[in-house]
């Protein structure tokens, strides 16, 4: 990188440096995530966070060049959109765990319990037990 007048000043050629860095990195990284073949193999869920982290990510860079620009990313509707997409990363972490964390029930062991309280009569009476008994006057 030819630095031309800023051959001298070591520290902002070093934040010039990690600024490209950086700016191949994440280049780097939108081409994987922006590839097809990885989006089709992932799971609806995965899919879910995947398309939110984009959202999120392309939100974000777009308020990172805003402010290099020297502009208010709060005037810009922007803000807006990032707000609603973390809303809706709230609204997946919960579907997803409504889905994860409600209760199961046991049918196999529901069954026995069915099973053995109909089959259970009392052998001397052939009555079930708890079964009201009248008594004759």
């Amino acid at each position: 990188m030819d630095f031309g007048d800023l051959k001298d000043d070591i520290a902002i050629q070093e934040k010039l440096t990690n600024f490209q860095s950086s700016v191949k990195k994440i280049t780097q990284m939108l081409q994987v995530a922006l590839s097809s073949d990885v989006y089709e193999k992932l799971s609806i869920k995965e899919k879910v966070e995947y398309d939110l982290f984009q959202a999120y990510t392309l939100s974000t860079l777009y308020w990172i060049y805003l402010r290099n620009r020297n502009e208010d990313p709060n005037k810009n509707d922007v803000k807006n959109q990032l707000n609603r997409i973390k809303d809706c990363m709230v609204k997946a972490k919960q579907a997803h765990e409504r889905q994860t964390i409600r209760p199961r029930i046991d049918q196999q062991a529901a069954g026995r319990f069915v099973k053995h309280g109909i089959q259970y009569k009392d052998k001397s009476k052939g009555l079930p037990p708890n079964k009201k008994i009248k008594f004759s006057d």
